[in-house]
Parts: structure tokens; sequence; C-alpha cells
């Protein structure tokens, strides 16, 4: 048959053909539009998060991930108290020994699984025996975890342990299920119970998490978020200006008052309760084991001159690690006031004199020296640092500049190389000050910056520590920040605001007042 003449010769035929191609070019113009429109969709559906935070390890008791995948018994809420997460409730024994958390029967792990007592105790029991050089729970006094029923788990103390519900809010105790471990109890992807899902992780570069639809709370908005791990702000900048990250976190001050003025851009800042900007001496180590030298660096240093020209009126000048406005605050502490001449007058007591004129003490022929460490991860720091530098120059201390990032600091610290490190640490972040005290034992991460922690000061944080008393701990922590303040290991300097920004179609981002990124309400128009 001559298909040709049938295609060509008939009118009616051609009519029909036309409509043909032309219903043809209709469908082809639907499907190609609306694989478009799932482009963009899809587009909209991923978060681009830029932070100068690179995730250490998968294993949150050896590094906080703070990106929701994971989620621990407890929370901090926006009013800065403990309240429910897994754990719907707890309560604790007149003896202080028995803890007993009532968790909620309405949860899965991102396996499928669901989370039961029994999931719950066997993480905890991981958490608490887990010796890792970052635990911040190691040395918890637990005596055993038990399930008591499907929904209910007891945990015993050998001692009162007046901050366990505070160290059970912090990411170091999120319950993972145990398909997260292999065979040598390494976390080899993080399985938790968050409104994302753990997807892929690059070392040094990002780490990719999906929604899970799942959740027992609220479903998040995005499908995917992607955190990349961006250590320059200026580069974190130009992704946010050029499309290539949604959000960008911890900022400095002066690039948030840049970003404010453009509309394109919404900044986001939080006071961090509880972190605080000091330095940490090293109290074992000439110049710095006087403390009259340690209390001359405080008084050189013009707090307030810091906060107006380098941290833009943004934060507040800071005289103990608890801003006034927390409960834990000592009211009745002073703050440090700006007096070179008093500084000059205490190392000329301490015998550091400068007999050539040429701007810097000297003591027994050698100069008054000091390496300053600091880190470029809160991008504010290392002009706080040459500030320091100059301020202390000025009574003549003549200091020395190291940046490195943190990790690195604490390897020159073990080996005696750091004097002072320049830090901005949180006191409160588990909303128990507990937090900020161990900081003063022989166990803490930071011990060896300082190398501070004497027997009236030990037995004080333990004290602290078996007290279950809200008021009667109060007075003790009152003790312990005046002791602090009379030995001087560390010189607090400002209290700090977390910034993030993020490009104008992003909504429903929030700051939390412990620095997490919430972004389970998080939508892209």
């Amino acid at each position: 048959m001559n298909y040709k003449g049938l295609w060509d010769g008939s009118p009616q035929l051609s009519k029909i053909a036309s409509r043909n191609v032309m219903l043809v070019q209709l469908v082809l113009a639907l499907f190609l539009g609306s694989l478009l429109v799932g482009v963009c969709a899809g587009e909209d559906s991923v978060l681009k998060m830029a932070s100068p935070w690179e995730p250490k390890s998968l294993d949150p008791v050896v590094y906080s991930l703070n990106i929701e995948i994971a989620e621990p018994l407890l929370s901090v809420d926006s009013e800065g108290k403990l309240s429910p997460k897994l754990a719907k409730s707890w309560d604790v024994s007149e003896d202080g020994l028995t803890w007993t958390f009532h968790l909620r029967d309405d949860v899965k792990f991102h396996d499928g699984t669901p989370f039961t007592a029994d999931a719950a105790k066997a993480s905890l029991e991981r958490t608490f025996r887990k010796s890792a050089e970052y635990s911040s729970v190691k040395t918890f006094p637990i005596e055993s975890v038990k399930a008591a029923d499907k929904y209910t788990l007891i945990i015993t103390t050998s001692r009162p342990f007046a901050p366990l519900a505070g160290y059970l809010s912090k990411d170091a105790t999120d319950i993972l299920a145990a398909s997260s471990l292999n065979d040598k109890d390494e976390v080899i992807k993080p399985v938790g119970t968050g409104p994302f899902k753990f997807d892929s992780w690059v070392p040094k570069e990002s780490m990719t998490a999906v929604r899970f639809d799942d959740y027992w709370g609220t479903k998040a908005k995005m499908e995917k978020v992607i955190f990349q791990c961006v250590p320059e702000e200026k580069t974190r900048e130009s992704m946010l200006r050029a499309g290539d990250a949604d959000i960008i976190g911890t900022l400095s001050p002066a690039l948030s008052l840049k970003l404010a003025k453009d509309p394109d851009f919404t900044i986001y800042t939080q006071k961090e309760m509880g972190r605080v900007r000091h330095i940490l001496f090293n109290t074992n180590k000439q110049p710095l084991d006087d403390v009259r030298v340690r209390k001359a660096i405080s008084m050189a240093v013009d707090r307030d001159l810091i906060c107006k020209s380098l941290l833009e009126g943004v934060d507040e000048t800071a005289a103990a690690p608890f801003s006034p406005d927390l409960y834990w605050a000592n009211k009745n502490l002073e703050m440090p006031s700006f007096d070179p001449e008093k500084a000059k007058a205490l190392l000329e007591e301490a015998s550091w004199t400068d007999t050539d004129n040429d701007g810097i003490r000297e003591k027994d022929g050698k100069k008054l020296e000091i390496a300053l460490f600091t880190y470029t991860s809160r991008p504010e720091l290392p002009s706080i640092a040459e500030a320091l530098k100059d301020q202390l120059g000025k009574v003549g201390i003549k200091i020395k500049i190291t940046i490195l990032d943190n990790s690195a600091v604490m390897e020159q610290a073990k080996g005696g190389k750091v004097d002072m490190y320049l830090v901005s640490i949180n006191a409160l972040l588990n909303r128990d000050p507990d937090t900020w005290a161990s900081y003063f034992t022989p166990a803490s991460y930071y011990y060896d910056c300082m190398n501070y922690a004497p027997e009236d000061v030990v037995s004080l944080i333990q004290k602290g520590r078996e007290t279950m008393d809200t008021e009667k701990r109060k007075e003790i922590y009152d003790q312990l920040q005046e002791k602090i303040l009379e030995d001087a290991p560390v010189a607090y300097l400002t209290y700090y605001s977390g910034i993030s920004a993020t490009r104008s179609n992003v909504h429903g981002y929030e700051l939390s007042l412990i620095g997490e990124h919430h972004l389970e309400n998080v939508y892209k128009e």
C-alpha cells in the first residue's frame, strides 16, 4: 500500500494529520513544561547552608553535628529552659540518685525501627562508656541505665549529679539507632530520629541530609539540606550573593551590618545564652604563672572600645561567664576596670620593667613576650587579637599572634606552646553552670590551655554537682565565680551574639539561644 498517497493526496487526511501533529506538539509542550516545573520545584526544595564548622566525625559524642539528624532526651526551649524532646517528662528521686524518663511512644528511627527505652538504653550506655577525647560526658557518675518498660528509662548514678538533665540535652547524648554502628562500636552512619536523616558526607566539604517523612514532630518543609563547610567568611558572603548558599552562619558584626543594607538579604542576630569571648591564661608558664601579670593584662584591655569599634555595638562587655540577665550570674561581681596605669603598676610590682626604654618590659634579662593564639571560625576573633596586641603593647607587653584552627591550637597547648588563647566558649550550652565549671577540672578539654584546677576549685565544682537544690547550687557557683575572678585564670572580654544571614526568599529560619540552626520550618519562595 502506498501510504504516501494516503497522507499527501487526501485533504481530509491532511487535516487529520495536521491536527494530530498539533496534538503531539501540545502534549510535548506540556510534558517539557512539567519537567521544567519539576526542576524549579526541586531547586526550591533544596536548602544550602554555609558555615565555617567542619564535622570532624559522624559520632555526636566526638563532634556536635548540630544539624537535626539525631535528638537527645531533653532540649532547651526558646526561653532557655530545659524542655521535653524524646522524653515527654522526667523526675528525680529525693536522694538525687535515680532519674526516671518517660519517653514518647510515637517516634521512629530513620531506619524504620521504633524508638524505645531499650534503644535509648543502648545508645546512652555507649555514650557513657565512650572515652573520646572530645567527650563532655566521660566523667559522669553513671551506675546503671535500665529500661523499666517499653517507654520508661531509669538512669541511676553513684552519687547525686544535678547537671545530668542538662547534659542530656546536649548533642553528645543524642540517641542513635543500633544500625548507626559497625562491629567496632564506631558510628558509620548516624541514624537518628530528627526531622532530617543523614544522606552523605564529604569530609572537609559538605554533609547532606534529606527530609524524614515519618518524623514524630513538625515535618520539615525542605526536601534536602546541604551543609557546606566554608571556613572563610568572605567566601561565605560571595556564595550568599551568588545564590550558592541560602543561609550563611557565624558572621562578624561588620559583615552583618554590610549585608543588612541590601534588601536581598535578611539578618538574624541572637544573643547566645552563656557564650562569652575570653582569654585563657596558661597559669603554669612564665610570665602568666604570676597572677599579677594576668590581672594586669585584664586591666589593660579596653573592652568598651572592642565592643564599639570591632563588634559594632552588637555585644556587651563581660565581667564574668554569665551575663547579668541569666539566673546563674553573680550580681555582686564588678566589671574589671580599664586602667592601664594600674596595669603598669602591677607589672612593676611583679618586677617587669622597661630598663632599655624600647617599650617592652623585661625581667632577669628576658623580654615580656607572650604568644596569643586564636582561630578564624569566629571571624571577629583575629581582629580582637590585633586590638589586644595594640592595647597590651601600650603597657609594655609584646604579643605574638598565631592563628590556627581550634584542634591545632589544642595540639600546641599539649606541647606547652600556648601562653594565651582567645576563644568564644558557651558557658551554658546545656543550660547548666557545670558546663562552665567543668573547664576548671583536669578532665577539661581546655585544661592544657590553663593548667588551672586547684583543689579548692575542684572541691567547689564537685559540691555544685552533688547539690540538688537549685538555690543552694546558685550560692556555690557564686563562690566559684568569685574565686575565678580572684585567681584570674581567664579574662572575660565580651558576651556573644550569633549572627546568620539568609537570602530574602528564605523564610522560617530560627537561630536558637544556644546557637543551633532550626531548619524544619524553613521554606523558600
